[in-house]
């Protein structure tokens, strides 16, 4: 079974129980905490180890939350995940989360490719445009690419629209 549906079976299921309890934010945010745990090599090589069992993991693992502080609920998501030798996929778990999270409350996120990070003002401006186009609530991250000349490329829902100066100069060329 591929790994994306494996994190996203996983990640419906976390959900659903979030959506029940109503802290799925909540979940959501603990989720990120503890995926960044897993950004280090020293973290991702010790639970990818056959050496240690799942107990142990299980041991590391509960020293490590207790640093980031997270509710019971997650905790033993995370448990379960070990005990299934899941945890490796943990953030692919918790990407599928967000989009599910974030689909459920009505969301959409949008990476935004610019040359210089844009003003706040701007940044609200393209936020209300790309609001009113979809119709959802949208989140807007910020991504500097300095080898862009100017204006904006912009994903949002498995799409891509091309603002930059240089697909415009591409256009007039042709």
């Amino acid at each position: 079974m591929r790994a994306s549906l494996i994190a996203e079976r996983y990640a419906r299921a976390l959900l659903d129980i979030g959506i029940e309890r109503k802290n799925f934010e909540q979940l959501g945010r603990e989720l990120d905490r503890v995926a960044e745990l897993f950004t280090f090599d020293e973290v991702r090589q010790l639970f990818r180890n056959p050496k240690f069992g799942a107990e142990a993991r299980k041991g590391v693992l509960a020293e490590l939350l207790r640093r980031v502080m997270v509710s019971p609920i997650c905790r033993n998501f995370l448990f379960f995940l070990v005990d299934r030798d899941r945890i490796g996929v943990l953030p692919e778990i918790t990407t599928s989360y967000h989009e599910l999270a974030d689909a459920h409350a009505g969301r959409v996120r949008a990476r935004v490719t610019v040359a210089r990070k844009l003003a706040e003002p701007d940044l609200n401006r393209l936020r209300m445009m790309l609001q009113k186009a979809t119709g959802q609530q949208v989140i807007v991250e910020q991504e500097e690419d300095p080898e862009l000349l100017g204006g904006v490329i912009t994903r949002i829902a498995g799409r891509i629209y091309d603002g930059s100066v240089r697909t415009q100069l591409d256009t007039i060329r042709t």
